[in-house]
């Protein structure tokens, strides 16, 4: 498996896999024995999942509670213990990481999914005039109420669940598909079991080192692969309202869980050295290693 995807041992019959592409990133199902639940009918609930989250579908769950900040509104169990989470990390992080960064990421030209931008640019920056001077994001309490079935955006806010979903999405289908089971999201990586060699499931990281995890997540977060320009990348530092400018341009982080390892391996990235002592030292986190700007 990697930290964009899941491998068994080389030829080994015993491991079933499936690979996809869902989120616009490669999905890879791996799994010691048949899964528990059919590779498919996985793969048709990450498609629906894409479907009712995605920001950059109007009709999107997420995107009608955008539209309608300012007021309470109705939104289903899974996006509640969504933006539950979202909460929870906000504090975690220190507030390096917050789902309301959504207008800075806009205002910073991220407005397509990737794919469509592969031959050019990314995304389109604003037109119309000149875009806002960012700002600093409020905290995410401040902008987020949720009560029992509802959720209420601050006026002029909008929140993107992308930087803490696929960590949450990897855990929940590594528990559906059985005991013994490696998930990449797109490098959202979380692993049950043993693996087929008894040792954890291999994960490969974007530097060509692999390492074995054993119930837990991997994920790596940098601002190399979403960017369009120099200065221009998906991870925003919400006390700029800017692209992340910190000394750490790429992180990997082993934790208990991959939803644990998305969000810390983001807010490594986000924060910087000065951010990493607190952040490594959390319980969750088993490993992190990250490469700074003054490598060559």
């Amino acid at each position: 498996m990697v930290s964009r995807g899941v491998t068994g041992r080389a030829g080994s019959a015993a491991v079933t896999s499936h690979t996809c592409q869902v989120f616009t990133c490669e999905v890879v199902l791996a799994c010691y024995g048949p899964p528990a639940v059919p590779f498919g009918e996985i793969e048709a609930h990450l498609r629906q999942l894409e479907r009712r989250f995605s920001r950059f579908r109007a009709d999107s769950e997420i995107s009608r509670l955008n539209a309608n900040a300012g007021h309470w509104w109705d939104i289903s169990p899974r996006l509640y213990a969504i933006l539950a989470h979202a909460l929870n990390v906000a504090i975690a992080s220190q507030g390096l990481v917050n789902i309301a960064v959504l207008p800075c990421l806009l205002a910073a030209g991220y407005t397509r999914s990737f794919p469509a931008a592969a031959a050019g640019a990314p995304a389109d920056r604003p037109s119309g005039g000149s875009a806002p001077a960012p700002r600093p994001v409020p905290p995410l309490s401040e902008v987020l109420e949720l009560r029992p079935g509802q959720a209420r955006l601050q006026p002029g806010t909008a929140v993107d669940i992308g930087a803490i979903a696929k960590g949450l999405w990897a855990d929940e289908v590594a528990s559906r598909l059985g005991d013994n089971c490696g998930v990449s999201l797109g490098g959202d990586v979380s692993c049950r079991g043993p693996g087929p060699d008894g040792d954890g499931w291999p994960v490969a990281l974007p530097d060509g080192q692999v390492v074995t995890v054993r119930n837990g997540g991997v994920a790596t977060s940098g601002t190399g692969r979403r960017r369009w320009g120099r200065d221009a990348h998906h991870l925003i530092d919400p006390r700029t309202g800017r692209p992340s400018r910190s000394d750490i341009v790429r992180a990997t982080v082993i934790a208990t869980t991959g939803a644990a390892a998305d969000w810390v391996s983001s807010a490594l990235v986000v924060g910087g050295t000065p951010a990493a002592p607190a952040l490594t030292a959390r319980p969750e986190v088993r490993h992190a290693r990250w490469s700074t700007t003054e490598e060559p």
